[in-house]
């Protein structure tokens, strides 16, 4: 079985405010999307110390896709900002959409 390498931090907006969601996880809301933002990098670079390469995806209204706002590329690589080039800061990972993020279906 191989070793997770890789995650996902969404920051979402819901009736409650702005969460952090990750590999199931969800994080008390926030106020504000910058709270939400601070706390997914904070998180990320955590993970990154661990050896993880981490990807912020964020919205930027409720209903809307997430894009990528911030990566690391684990114990090999540097944070990126979402000032580059897209392409360049996404490390690839299996399973998680580069530009969009679908909002689940709930019943």
């Amino acid at each position: 079985m191989d070793a997770r390498t890789r995650l996902a931090f969404f920051i979402l907006k819901t009736h409650s405010g702005w969460i952090v969601r990750a590999d199931g996880f969800v994080y008390p809301p926030c106020t504000t999307q910058a709270d939400a933002f601070a706390k997914a990098i904070r998180e990320a670079r955590a993970a990154e110390r661990l050896g993880f390469a981490s990807l912020v995806l964020a919205q930027s209204a409720a209903g809307e896709p997430c894009s990528v706002r911030w990566s690391c590329a684990g114990a090999a690589g540097v944070p990126r900002a979402d000032t580059e080039t897209p392409q360049s800061a996404i490390p690839p990972m299996p399973g998680i959409p580069l530009f969009a993020h679908r909002p689940e279906e709930r019943l």
